[in-house]
């Protein structure tokens, strides 16, 4: 699964499912809120629905083998807003009947009988009804233009919102899929459809063939009047025979299918290339979903959010650097989580720290120009931030209960599992790393694995069990190391440690296997830092850089004078390398060894790089201080800086011309760095000129698309909008419900949530009760509006006048992350409000302990950031 890490968090408005069954009473004290026991375990489903979108309620038919420990009157499983007309087991010739009872609010049920179920194989069976829900979890629905559409999205554990279940991903079974559905809706499922036949009443029944062993969060349905657009995944080196491939989105979506239909395959490709595997199952069915907040690699039949599928012809370089990213994120699940599944949510990192890295390696490999490569290292260097707060937790972090699955889904699993993978991999050599990762899917292919199996696999496959201590020093523990280099004749002294900002409480000293290498020239040099203090010996000449590649989970420090020497030589460093060094000159500054004058010594050094990753990330950071509070000489002296870090490099790229197409035959590198400067300089800068140009051309473009290139559009109506106001944001909200292309609905969303004046902000605010919005756009809107602090402060006002009315409109999945909403507050006083709202709703979250202590954390560091280094700020700003 792929989600966007935060703003998933802000789900605030979303309408309550319909007809949604009461939340269960608080479970009695043996009720088990994380793993079930092994009283029963299930061995095959079959389920029968009718579902019809444009109706409330869907109805089900369900039986579970299963196979019984040991004689018992009750069993616990699992269901969530289910209304059971009829709950009995079969065992051999009897049947007894049972009493289903929802006993906890995360879905956990006891079956009751009448009699004693006997051990062995026996096979429960279930009708009920249950609600669609709205917003992209469980069976949900929702309407598109005039028809009506329902979509499936079980991980992590809402499966048992469409039916009982033994929902752990730890039980994994085939799945027989039989769906009633109105006679002009195309039905899809995993597995091929292998019969049809009239129903009678409108209703037509598909029939699906049994899948291959899935957990329950894998399972995936759809329905509706969707246009389908057939691939071509053939034949290749690894697969002998083609592959049935479809891309699928809402009726008159067809066009914009098209490159996912020709690419997928593409990129399917190149993972089997890579796992020297084919892919794992019968069909692949990519299918879009308005409502869905990311996308789900559903065995066979994986979703999206249409603006991940869905591409025009110009489609900007954005998008389709997402497009690749996240298409190749999701097929690498197709191994890594669907062929092979962890045990329990605790290796939950085995599948997306797998996926992301492997979905960056593929979606460079598919179109490198389009930056995925650098793309990753910037998010790894945000999971840094994360990972260096003083509440936090390791990639693998043991879960006892349901109501910590959600916390697991985070940038530490994702961003920070992916990055340790790159360095093992380079530290190991590319050929040995995947030695033992094909090792690994054919040990347990079709199965269940955990960390020692993923670890057992990796030393046998690759012939290196010392790579067993690296991974698990950085899977097992939290934290970020620094390592402080000296130079000592021609090699260096290292020395490692956890890195800690101001404002970050002190820990126990720890120490990580650490893969130490460095670049001089074409060469090389590397080194295991296994203890507090150790050497590297440098094989090459010239200036020798650290962090080769960028490759490694690590931060380093150097004194001035190694900084004065790295520096001098930055702007001609490969992208990777100058993004790992302008982030451990920032991580220093904030650390208080590196000085501010020195930080923007290095910015402007970097203001000459030729990839934007690397031109502005220290620029970026600077922008940051802002949320200090600076005095007014400071506020200006900081847009004079940023003007310097942007506009000259800017203007020599030639005059900003941003009608449709106006770069089209401009090299991708050199288009994607002049939009990160025209956006730098018009939000951090905040330059007159270039915010005029952007207004206008984003009002024109309301009555003449070709006024405004897709690849500007998004900053342009934000600017529009804050400068503009509300009458813009009228005009705009008309066009946006007028729109079929999701790319330009989800640019004017955006737009229409950075508003930053109170008159804005009250119109986005109303936009969040407009019916001619669907839920998911709300959500959008509201999502956005904790970026400036009138907004910030308009959402906290609102969650603090209806706390409980709000979060019962918000899926439960997200719940716990709404604390992270207002980590950008910066005063002691905003961290008290925040922890008083909060703290004692946290049952009523269903988690969010570990989110509202990073949030709580992020705010203390701001305000010991300000204390410390504030008067330096201003000084260098005021000069």
């Amino acid at each position: 699964m792929k989600t966007v890490l935060l703003a998933s968090a802000a789900l605030l408005f979303v309408p309550p499912a319909l007809a949604e069954a009461p939340r269960a009473a608080p479970a009695p004290s043996d009720v088990p809120l994380g793993r079930l026991s092994d009283a029963a375990r299930p061995t095959a489903y079959r389920i029968d629905l009718t579902v019809d979108p444009a109706q409330p309620r869907f109805t089900g038919h369900v039986e579970i083998d299963a196979q019984v420990a040991a004689a018992t009157g009750s069993l616990y499983l699992h269901g969530n807003g289910l209304t059971v007309t009829r709950a009995a087991a079969r065992a051999g010739t009897r049947t007894i009947a049972a009493r289903y009872t929802q006993v906890d609010a995360s879905g956990v049920v006891r079956l009751d009988f009448d009699g004693t179920l006997p051990a062995g194989r026996v096979t429960l069976t279930f009708d009920y009804d249950a609600p669609f829900m709205n917003g992209s979890e469980g069976l949900y629905r929702t309407k598109v233009g005039a028809e009506w559409y329902a979509w499936t999205q079980f991980e992590p554990i809402d499966a048992r919102r469409m039916f009982p279940s033994f929902d752990e991903p730890g039980f994994k079974t085939p799945f027989t899929l039989s769906i009633t559905a109105p006679a002009g809706d195309r039905v899809f499922a995993n597995t091929p459809e292998t019969a049809h036949g009239t129903a009678g009443g409108g209703l037509t029944v598909h029939k699906f063939a049994p899948s291959r062993p899935l957990p329950t969060y894998l399972v995936a349905i759809a329905v509706g009047a969707f246009d389908v657009v057939p691939g071509n995944a053939p034949a290749n080196t690894v697969r002998k025979d083609a592959l049935p491939y479809r891309a699928i989105a809402t009726k008159g979506q067809a066009s914009r299918l098209q490159l996912a239909a020709s690419e997928g395959p593409k990129i399917l490709a190149l993972h089997e290339q890579y796992f020297g595997m084919p892919y794992p199952y019968e069909k692949l069915d990519q299918i879009a979903s308005p409502e869905m907040g990311g996308a789900m690699e559903n065995a066979g039949l994986v979703t999206y959010n249409d603006t991940l599928l869905l591409l025009a012809p110009d489609a900007p370089a954005s998008q389709r650097r997402d497009f690749g990213m996240v298409v190749a994120h999701e097929l690498a699940h197709q191994w890594f989580g669907d062929l092979v599944t962890p045990t329990w949510w605790t290796d939950i990192w085995l599948n997306e720290s797998f996926a992301e890295w492997a979905g960056n390696r593929v979606g460079e490999l598919w179109q490198p120009g389009l930056g995925t490569e650098v793309a990753q290292l910037a998010e790894a260097l945000g999971a840094m931030d994360t990972d260096s707060q003083s509440v936090g937790r390791p990639i693998r972090q043991e879960i006892t209960r349901n109501d910590q699955i959600a916390s697991a889904f985070d940038s530490i699993t994702y961003q920070k599992g992916g990055q340790v993978l790159t360095m093992v991999e380079q530290y190991l050599g590319p050929d040995r790393f995947r030695a033992g990762v094909r090792y690994h899917l054919n040990r347990f292919r079709y199965a269940n694995a955990n960390a020692d199996d993923f670890f057992a696999s990796m030393a046998k496959g690759s012939g290196d069990a010392g790579i067993v201590p690296v991974f698990r020093s950085f899977v097992e523990q939290t934290g970020v190391p620094v390592v402080s280099i000296r130079q000592d004749g021609a090699g260096w002294r290292v020395a490692q440690a956890r890195y800690r900002p101001i404002g970050v409480a002190a820990v126990a000293p720890q120490t990580w296997n650490v893969p130490v290498c460095a670049r001089q020239g074409d060469v090389r040099s590397c080194t295991l830092l296994t203890t507090a203090n150790g050497t590297l010996a440098l094989k090459g000449s010239g200036l020798a850089i650290p962090n080769a590649g960028g490759a490694g989970y690590w931060r380093y420090s150097l004194d001035d004078a190694g900084w004065r020497a790295l520096l001098a030589g930055a702007a001609a460093l490969p992208a990777r390398e100058a993004m790992a060094a302008a982030d451990s000159l920032w991580a220093d500054f904030t650390a208080g060894n590196a000085s501010f004058a020195r930080v923007v010594a290095g910015a402007r050094v970097l203001a000459d790089h030729r990839e934007r990753s690397a031109t502005l990330l220290l620029p970026s950071a600077i922008g940051g201080v802002d949320r200090l509070g600076l005095s007014p000489a400071a506020e200006a002296g900081l847009r004079r800086l940023a003007a310097d870090l942007s506009l000259p490099r800017l203007r020599s790229l030639g005059a900003l011309d941003l009608t449709a197409g106006g770069y089209a035959k401009e090299e991708n590198g050199q288009r994607q760095l002049r939009q990160s400067l025209v956006s730098y300089a018009a939000f951090v800068a905040k330059d007159a000129a270039i915010r005029g140009q952007l207004a206008d051309a984003a009002t024109a473009a309301l009555g003449d698309a070709r006024a405004l290139d897709t690849s500007y559009r998004a900053l342009a109506l934000i600017v529009a909008v804050q400068d503009r106001g509300v009458p813009f944001m009228d005009r705009l909200r008309t066009a946006l419900v007028a729109s079929s292309d999701p790319l330009f609905r989800q640019h004017a969303l955006r737009a229409l949530g950075s508003a930053d004046t109170a008159p804005g902000v009250a119109r986005a605010l109303a936009l969040g009760d407009d019916d001619a919005l669907q839920s998911s756009e709300r959500i959008a809107i509201m999502r956005t509006l904790p970026q400036s602090p009138v907004g910030r402060d308009a959402l906290f006002a609102r969650m603090s006048s209806n706390f409980d009315g709000v979060v019962n409109a918000i899926p439960a999945f997200s719940r716990p992350r709404l604390p992270l909403l207002f980590a950008s507050y910066c005063s002691a006083d905003k961290a008290a409000a925040v922890d008083a709202l909060f703290r004692p709703k946290l049952a009523v979250l269903g988690g969010g302990e570990l989110e509202l202590g990073q949030t709580l954390d992020a705010i203390r560091q701001c305000v010991a950031l300000k204390t410390a280094k504030g008067a330096e700020i201003e000084a260098v700003l005021t000069k």
